[in-house]
C-alpha cells in the first residue's frame, strides 16, 4: 500500500487536471479548428468558381497554425506543471509529501503526456470521421492520418520533455520558457553566429559553404514546416527519441539533486551559473561583431562591437542571476573573459592553423569546383552534361567541375597568386569579383575557398583557365551536342522586339548548331568578360522534352552573319529598324543606371535635357547597339526608343567601346 501511495497521488492528479486542463482543452478545440473544420469549410466553399485543392499531407493545412500550436502548447504544459518547484511555498509543501522526486517527476510527465496525446487522438478520429463523407481519399486515408497522429505526437512530446528539462536548472517560469525556445536555436545559433564571424579573420574562409547544407532543418519548428514535402527520416525520428529519453533521464538527475530552496533563482544549480552568464556573453558579443562587421566594416567597429556586446551581455546576464542592477563592481569576471577571448581572436588572426595558406598540391587533387559565385561550387554536380543527364532532369546547366590536369593547374596557379597578395587585398574593398574554390581530394576531403577580388589583376591566370576547352565544354554545354539529329528545334527569342526565330528544317538546324559551337570555341578572355548585352536568348529542344538555354552574346558573329544571309536577322534580334531614335548623354559619375535613370526621371525628360544628343541615323544606331550593355556602370547612358513604345530602354556603353562619332558628340 506504502508502495502505490509513493508512486501515484490522486490529489496531485485533481491539482494537475485544475492547474493545467484548460492547456488540453485549449489544444484541442485549436486542432479541430485548423484541421478538421477548415476541410470542412473548403468542401462547403466549393462550386465552380472555387475548387479546393487539398494538399499532400494533412501537416498542410494550417500549417503555421500547426507549427504555432506545437511549439506553444507544449511549452506552457512544462511551465505550468512544474510550476510548483519555481515557487517558494509550493516547492517546500509539495517536496514535504511522501512521494519520491523521482516518482513525483514520473507522475507529472505521464499527466503531461496524456494532456497532449489525447487532443491529437480525438482530432484523428473527427478526420477519420469525415473522411467516410469528404471526398479527399488520399489526405484522409487512414496511413495519412495515422502519419499525421504519430509525428505530431512525437514533436509534441520532444518540445515538452525538453520544457520540462529546462524546468530542473532554472526557479523562474518566464526564464524557462525562453530558455525553452534558446535550446532550440542554440545549437545552430551560436555555429552561424560563429563561422560568420570567422569570415572576418580568415582570409578565404566563406561560412555558406557550412551553412547551405539545409542547416535550417536542423531547427525544430522550422523541420515541422517541411514536413508536407519532406517527410522525416527514420534516422530523424530516431533522433528525436534519442533527445526525447535524453531529456526525460537529465531531467530526473538534476531533479533529484536541486535543493528546494532554488526556487525562484535563475539558476538552479550554482556550478552552471558560470556557463550561463559566460554563455550569453558570448553570443551577444558574436552578435554585436557580426552587426557592426557587416553593417560597417573594418576590424576597429568589429573590435568594438565585440566589447560594447559583450559588455552588454555579461552585465545582463549578471543582472538576471543576482535580480538586481547592482552588479557593476563585478567586472573583474567581464576583463578576463575579454582577455581569454582576446587571446582566441589572435590566434584565428595570425592564422595559427594555417587556414589560409592551405592550398593542396596537384597530385593530391582529383578534380575543382571553379566559379564566380559560392553557391555554383556547392551545389554543382561534375556529370551534368549532356551525356550524364538524369531521366527527370528538364534542363542542361553548365558544370564547374573541372578534371582535366591542364586545368586544374591553371586553377590552382590563379589561387596562390590570390593568396600571395592577400595583405594587397585586405587593403582594399568593394570589389565588383568574386572567385571559389572547391577542391576534392584524393583522400575525400574537401578544401573550399571564396575570395573578393579585382579580376582584371588577374587577368593573365584567368585566360590559361577561361580560354581551355574544358572550361568552354562546362559553361556551354551546347559544345558537347555532336550529335544534331537529336535536336527538335532551335529557338531565337528577341524578347525587347517582341519577336523570334524557330529552326525545324534539320539542315538549317545543323548548320545553325555548327556555327554556334565555332563561336563559343573561338571566344576570348575579352569575349567572356565582355560588358556588353546579349542580342537574344537561345533555346534548345531535345528530343524527351530537355532543354538547354544560353544567350546569343553580341561576339557570336557566325551566326549574325549566318541569320543575316538567310533573311532572319531583323526577327532573331533588335536592330535599328526596330528603333525610332535614341538620345544619349554622359553619365559624369558613372554611377549605376538604375539610381541614375530614376533620380533624373530620365523617362520623362530625356528629350528635354541639354546634355542629351538625338540619334536617328540607322547606322549609328545599329553601332549603338552593337556597343549597349545592360544595367552596369558606363560612361554614357542610351535611352532606346522602339516604334512600337514611347517609353525607352535604358541601357549605357562603357568609354572602351564607344563609338567614334560618339566619343566626338559627347567629349
Amino acid at each position: 500500500m506504502r508502495l502505490k501511495t509513493s508512486l501515484f497521488n490522486l490529489g496531485i492528479l485533481v491539482q494537475n487536471v485544475r492547474n493545467v486542463g484548460w492547456i488540453s482543452l485549449s489544444y484541442l478545440l485549436c486542432l479541430l479548428f485548423f484541421l478538421p473544420l477548415q476541410l470542412l469549410m473548403a468542401y462547403t466553399r466549393e462550386n465552380e468558381f472555387h475548387q479546393f485543392i487539398p494538399p499532400k499531407s494533412l501537416f498542410g493545412l494550417s500549417n503555421e497554425f500547426q507549427t504555432i500550436m506545437t511549439f506553444l502548447f507544449p511549452v506552457l504544459l512544462a511551465i505550468f506543471l512544474f510550476r510548483y518547484i519555481q515557487v517558494k511555498s509550493s516547492s517546500d509543501f509539495t517536496h514535504s509529501l511522501p512521494i519520491k522526486r523521482q516518482h513525483l517527476l514520473h507522475q507529472h510527465v505521464l499527466f503531461g503526456l496524456v494532456v497532449l496525446i489525447v487532443p491529437v487522438l480525438l482530432t484523428a478520429v473527427s478526420l477519420l470521421v469525415l473522411s467516410q463523407f469528404l471526398p479527399y481519399d488520399e489526405l484522409l486515408a487512414v496511413s495519412s492520418i495515422l502519419k499525421w497522429m504519430s509525428l505530431t505526437t512525437v514533436f509534441n512530446v520532444f518540445v515538452f520533455m525538453a520544457g520540462v528539462f529546462v524546468a530542473m536548472f532554472t526557479g523562474m517560469s518566464i526564464l524557462q520558457g525562453a530558455l525553452t525556445y534558446i535550446i532550440f536555436i542554440l545549437p545552430v545559433g551560436v555555429m552561424v553566429l560563429f563561422l560568420t564571424n570567422l569570415e572576418f579573420y580568415l582570409f578565404g574562409f566563406t561560412a555558406n559553404y557550412y551553412l547551405t547544407q539545409q542547416i535550417e532543418s536542423l531547427l525544430p519548428f522550422v523541420r515541422i514546416t517541411q514536413l508536407e514535402r519532406f517527410p522525416l527520416t527514420m534516422n530523424e525520428i530516431f533522433t528525436y527519441l534519442i533527445l526525447i529519453i535524453a531529456f526525460y533521464f537529465c531531467a530526473i538527475l538534476a531533479y533529484k539533486k536541486r535543493h528546494a530552496e532554488t526556487a525562484t533563482q535563475a539558476i538552479a544549480f550554482e556550478h552552471l551559473r558560470p556557463v550561463f552568464k559566460y554563455g550569453i556573453t558570448f553570443c551577444t558579443m558574436l552578435v554585436g561583431g557580426l552587426y557592426f562587421g557587416s553593417l560597417q566594416g573594418g576590424i576597429g567597429w568589429i573590435i568594438f562591437g565585440y566589447i560594447a556586446a559583450a559588455f552588454l551581455g555579461y552585465f545582463l546576464a549578471t543582472m538576471i542571476l543576482e535580480k538586481t542592477w547592482r552588479v557593476f563592481s563585478k567586472w573583474k569576471g567581464y576583463l578576463i573573459y575579454l582577455a581569454v577571448v582576446a587571446v582566441l581572436g589572435f590566434s584565428f588572426q595570425m592564422d595559427v592553423f594555417g587556414f589560409e595558406k592551405k592550398i593542396p598540391n596537384v597530385e593530391e587533387i582529383q578534380g575543382v569546383y571553379f566559379g564566380e559565385h559560392i553557391f555554383s561550387v556547392l551545389d554543382s554536380d561534375p556529370n551534368m552534361g549532356l551525356g550524364h543527364v538524369p531521366p527527370s532532369t528538364e534542363y542542361i546547366e553548365p558544370s564547374f567541375y573541372y578534371e582535366q590536369l591542364e586545368t586544374i593547374e591553371s586553377i590552382r596557379s590563379l589561387h596562390e597568386q590570390i593568396v600571395k597578395e592577400q595583405n594587397h587585398l585586405n587593403k582594399m574593398s568593394n570589389y565588383s569579383n568574386s572567385v571559389a574554390f572547391r577542391y576534392d581530394l584524393n583522400n575525400g576531403d574537401q578544401i573550399v575557398r571564396y575570395y573578393q577580388i579585382p579580376i582584371r589583376a588577374y587577368q593573365k591566370h584567368y585566360r590559361d583557365i577561361v580560354e581551355s576547352t574544358e572550361y568552354k565544354q562546362n559553361q556551354n554545354p551546347i559544345v558537347q551536342i555532336e550529335d544534331h539529329t537529336t535536336i527538335d528545334h532551335i529557338t531565337i527569342n528577341s524578347y525587347m522586339a517582341g519577336n523570334r526565330v524557330r529552326l525545324t528544317d534539320p539542315q538549317d538546324v545543323e548548320e545553325f548548331h555548327q556555327l554556334l559551337q565555332a563561336d563559343v570555341l573561338d571566344q576570348t578572355l575579352e569575349n567572356i568578360f565582355d560588358q556588353r548585352g546579349d542580342w537574344s536568348h537561345i533555346e534548345y529542344q531535345f528530343e524527351g522534352k530537355k532543354y538547354l538555354h544560353l544567350p546569343w552574346k553580341k561576339s557570336y558573329t557566325r551566326i549574325e552573319n549566318w541569320l543575316e544571309e538567310k533573311g532572319l536577322l531583323s526577327q532573331a534580334r533588335v536592330t535599328a529598324n526596330d528603333l525610332s531614335h535614341a538620345y544619349i548623354m554622359k553619365n559624369d559619375e558613372s554611377r549605376e543606371l538604375y539610381e541614375f535613370v530614376h533620380e533624373n526621371r530620365l523617362d520623362a525628360t530625356f528629350a528635354d535635357r541639354d546634355d542629351a544628343i538625338k540619334i536617328e541615323d540607322s547606322e549609328q544606331l545599329e553601332e549603338v547597339l552593337k556597343q549597349a550593355s545592360g544595367n552596369y556602370q558606363g560612361e554614357y547612358i542610351i535611352g532606346f526608343y522602339y516604334k512600337q513604345s514611347s517609353y525607352p530602354e535604358f541601357q549605357t556603353i562603357h568609354l572602351e567601346h564607344a563609338p567614334e562619332f560618339l566619343i566626338k558628340k559627347l567629349p
